[in-house]
């Protein structure tokens, strides 16, 4: 069963005003809804007894004392101490730069929270182990998931493995005719519907490639089709104002795979390392 928290939290973007009222109030409050009523949570919330019950049933839960029993379920275990409100949005006209600063740092707690909480540390171990026997490693990514993409590539480039990653994803795609089953295409989408993305997977496929997504929570072409997915948590609507939480939780996640492919060998891997930013040390302006 999902963690009652961060259901309410992935689906709090596409909720109404109402619903967004109720879930301002559970999320702050969850110990102490659990002793009151629908009249109570309504008057505390500024929404009818009606909306709470309404409420309730769409998180999936049969009535309010369903709800509290799911609510009940969670509350000792560790992952669900602290906080779990939701911040203001992103940007308002009255912000200031501190405003700015403190809603980041929110929004950046909580995504990190619910990321290592929804983790699949099996699938990720199965992530791992695939990359680490890989005769090729290619990764993709458009637009934001360019950029995790990108600094896993360079992170398992440096540790000596055979990865590649190209913005050009025709070229990459010409380079799939040599894919066979010894080859691992990871693909970073958090929409999990980009079109050049789902297209490449399908050839990787067809070449008996392992294909491993990192893609968010819900339900996806990507996750679909995937041999592996890993899912980051599903906070912003793919029409976002800009990739925040989905931006860091994919680096996150690029981050585990790559420490996981290294650990095993890391002593010999740290020396190489530090060959490598020997060689960059002449590219370096010293300042005497």
């Amino acid at each position: 069963m999902d963690h009652i928290m961060l259901k309410i939290r992935e689906r709090y973007s596409q909720m109404s005003k109402g619903d967004k009222r109720i879930s301002d109030f559970v999320l702050e409050n969850y110990d102490r809804l659990l002793g009151m009523t629908a009249a109570d949570i309504a008057e505390a919330s500024g929404v009818s007894s009606a909306s709470v019950i309404r409420y309730v049933k769409k998180m999936g839960a049969d009535g309010l004392d369903g709800f509290k029993l799911e609510l009940a379920s969670v509350r000792d275990l560790p992952e669900s101490r602290g906080e779990w409100r939701m911040s203001d949005p992103i940007l308002s006209d009255e912000d200031n730069m501190d405003t700015i600063c403190s809603k980041v740092q929110t929004r950046t707690d909580n995504a990190f929270r619910d990321f290592f909480y929804q983790l699949d540390r099996e699938k990720l171990s199965e992530a791992v182990e695939a990359v680490k026997k890989a005769r090729k490693i290619y990764l993709m990514g458009l637009g934001s998931s360019y950029v995790p993409a990108y600094d896993l590539f360079h992170k398992l480039s440096r540790a000596g493995l055979n990865a590649n990653c190209y913005q050009d994803l025709n070229m990459v795609t010409e380079f799939f005719n040599y894919l066979d089953c010894r080859d691992v295409v990871l693909a970073f989408s958090y929409s999990g519907q980009s079109k050049e993305i789902l297209y490449s997977c399908r050839k990787a496929l067809e070449k008996k490639a392992k294909v491993i997504a990192v893609t968010r929570r819900g339900e996806s072409p990507l996750r679909n089709l995937a041999d592996i997915s890993l899912c980051v948590p599903d906070l912003e609507d793919v029409r976002r104002v800009g990739a925040f939480e989905s931006l860091q939780t994919s680096l996150a996640m690029g981050w585990l795979i790559y420490l996981g492919v290294i650990r095993e060998d890391f002593k010999r891997i740290e020396i190489e390392l530090v060959k490598t930013r020997k060689l960059v040390e002449g590219l370096k302006e010293k300042i005497e």
